[in-house]
């Protein structure tokens, strides 16, 4: 097999693509029906989707599937630019599951469960700006237009079989993560409903806490409360010269340096911090979770891409997708919880050796966590003592994260890890050779015996209270009953005469802290202050001398 022909299908795998050489194509009368004059034109939205994989663009008057007084969910999908790329294949990510990613010829519809609670679901479509042959500069149209003069985003037009880039120029939108919050604004600027949930896979991840950020940054009714990160990929070290990056070397030794995973744990910490917004992380390939500082699983990586025939794509998966892909510090500040997929051996390959189901692997979390709403979450293994759990904590009712634990569930188990000294994760016992998902069973590290052992009873503590829900953001507070009895009147008289006294006591020592914040204030002004860091010239770190990977193909046709 040519080497090119190695590389490209290679990649193809780790990057959720199909695995087999014949190209399908989804260019069928219904499918290009569904979203307008796509994928000629430029259709990057929102759509909000109902039972049996309908679907409407965000927006309309009289919408089908969308209630401002209902919860909502917005998944982001990841990367479409393996090949081809999707745009060329009119190929898009819906709620019915592609034969790729799901057993037994695909077809499963993932959010009836969401649907059937109430639920408005919801999809973000910037797939013709993710079709970038590298990576890397589809990552960097998540944060910024790295050049200012607009970024690229790929047309394919049917009849001709002609795709071409072309450029978009929007005042409004420096950034895709700003057309995303323009979009939910423009679609949910009326929102009443009790929660929303920003899901994103992959690339997807970075556009859903960004997004996310910018909407607390504005108070938007809409920001979520609660963010589900799917296999985070970060193109940390990407420099190295590969298949889709080798058009022209890339002008920094540091690639693209820290700037996506530092940003992005910026803002997981400061939601949390000054918003209470909690996240929780899902991985299912060893893609994300391979660093250098782990030999041992970083040499196995390696010898897992030179037995598939794919020697020099080595710096591909390890350096790229290994290297740089995991990030501690956003593990550290959210639920971790690792599934083992086993079931994606039943999933048709044509690939060699070892590397055959790494692409349904590090698409299998999608599938999972969005079905997983309609399943009790996961019982651990070994059964916890529940003797002193109350109901509705998050150890007798959400022993493992999954899309179905409240927000307040996770919230104890995040609080727990911050309190623990030790990291904390769930790994995948049994079902791992199941779809279903029914016999599913995970361990929790450090058990809550090894916690007690440490001297962490009090970590243990938090997850056995019944957890608590934060009132929506868009609610109005409880109005206050006035009290009139002469006695209460007379005691808090005398509590205002005494904290006078204090007033004077402490005046000078205020006087002279009269320029401080409180921790609280100095982090929510920090998270504010987010915006204008993002324009700030330090932010583009790792980007500033980097060149586009086809720069001689931008604005070009290319025939498909």
């Amino acid at each position: 097999m040519p080497l090119l022909a190695k590389q490209l299908k290679v990649l193809q795998l780790v990057l959720c693509l199909r695995s087999t050489w014949a190209v399908d194509t989804f260019c069928t009368p219904e499918n290009l029906a569904r979203f307008g004059n796509w994928p000629k034109d430029l259709d990057s939205a929102l759509y909000w989707f109902g039972p049996d994989d309908q679907t409407e663009r965000a927006g309309s008057s009289s919408p089908k599937f969308y209630d401002a007084n209902k919860p909502t969910m917005i998944y982001f999908h990841g990367w479409t630019g393996a090949g081809n790329g999707w745009t060329s294949i009119c190929k898009r990510i819906t709620t019915q599951c592609h034969p790729d990613i799901c057993p037994d010829g695909g077809g499963q519809l993932l959010v009836n469960d969401w649907l059937g609670a109430g639920w408005n679901v919801g999809l973000f479509y910037w797939d013709q700006f993710a079709d970038e042959a590298c990576v890397r500069d589809a990552e960097q149209k998540v944060w910024f237009d790295r050049q200012g003069d607009g970024f690229r985003w790929k047309s394919y037009d049917v009849g001709s079989g002609i795709s071409s880039y072309k450029s978009y120029n929007n005042l409004q939108d420096t950034s895709v993560a700003d057309m995303c919050a323009r979009q939910v604004k423009l679609a949910m600027g009326s929102y009443r409903g009790p929660q929303t949930r920003f899901v994103g896979h992959s690339l997807g991840a970075q556009l859903a806490v960004k997004c996310a950020a910018l909407l607390h940054v504005d108070s938007h009714p809409a920001a979520p409360q609660r963010l589900a990160l799917l296999e985070p990929y970060f193109s940390k070290h990407s420099h190295m010269v590969f298949f889709g990056c080798h058009g022209t070397k890339v002008t920094t030794s540091e690639g693209l340096d820290d700037f996506a995973p530092q940003r992005t744990v910026f803002f997981v910490k400061n939601l949390w911090k000054s918003k209470k917004v909690v996240t929780e992380v899902y991985k299912s390939s060893i893609l994300t979770e391979v660093d250098r500082s782990d030999s041992s699983a970083y040499d196995a990586l390696k010898k897992i891409v030179k037995s598939g025939a794919a020697d020099s794509l080595e710096d591909v998966l390890v350096g790229n997708l290994g290297g740089g892909i995991r990030e501690h510090s956003l593990e550290r500040a959210a639920t971790l919880v690792k599934y083992e997929p086993d079931w994606c051996s039943s999933i048709t390959s044509a690939s060699i050796g070892d590397v055959q189901h790494l692409g349904c692997r590090h698409c299998a979390v999608m599938p999972m966590y969005l079905l997983s709403f309609g399943r009790s979450a996961p019982p651990l293994n070994p059964s916890p003592v529940l003797n002193s759990a109350q109901p509705g904590s998050a150890l007798s009712s959400c022993m493992t994260p999954s899309a179905s634990c409240t927000d307040g569930q996770l919230r104890e188990w995040v609080q727990r890890q911050l309190d623990m000294r030790e990291d904390q994760s769930w790994n995948q016992l049994g079902g791992r050779m199941s779809f279903d998902q029914s016999d599913d069973s995970f361990a929790i590290s450090p058990s809550l015996e090894q916690s007690f052992q440490l001297g962490l009873h009090g970590a243990n503590e938090i997850v056995e209270q019944a957890a608590k829900e934060l009132p929506p953001a868009n609610e109005d507070p409880p109005r206050r009953t006035v009290v009139t009895s002469s006695q209460f009147l007379i005691a808090v008289a005398s509590v205002c005469v005494l904290g006078t006294v204090i007033l004077v006591l402490c005046a000078s020592r205020r006087l002279g802290n009269a320029g401080d914040d409180s921790e609280a204030e100095e982090e929510d002004e920090q998270f504010k202050a987010s915006r204008s860091f993002l324009e700030d010239s330090n932010s583009a770190k790792g980007y500033q001398n980097l060149v586009w990977a086809h720069a001689s193909d931008h604005g070009n046709a290319v025939r498909s």
